[in-house]
């Protein structure tokens, strides 16, 4: 039983982990790295969710990785606000 509940957390989370890997590769343009502070969040909570999911630290990467989405999403609206600012 411990074992499916292992395997379910650690296929939950690399879900996230893929999803927030591709959003990564799509937004990761010149316009969205304006918003620089949003931009260094996201990648920095990108970097530690990669990281607790090399240790088997499922849980903990899924949150990571779903924090990392928001800090993306964050950049992306900064950046468009910024960019219709500037227009």
């Amino acid at each position: 039983m411990m074992l499916w509940f292992a395997m379910a957390c650690a296929i939950k989370s690399g879900v996230s982990v893929v999803k927030m890997d591709k959003l990564y590769t799509e937004l990761n343009t010149p316009q969205n790295r304006t918003a620089q502070f949003e931009w260094a969040m996201a990648e920095d909570y990108r970097a530690k969710a990669r990281e607790e999911y090399s240790s088997s630290q499922f849980q903990d990467a899924e949150k990571l990785a779903k924090e990392s989405i928001d800090w993306m999403n964050k950049a992306k609206e900064k950046a468009t606000d910024q960019s219709e600012e500037a227009q």
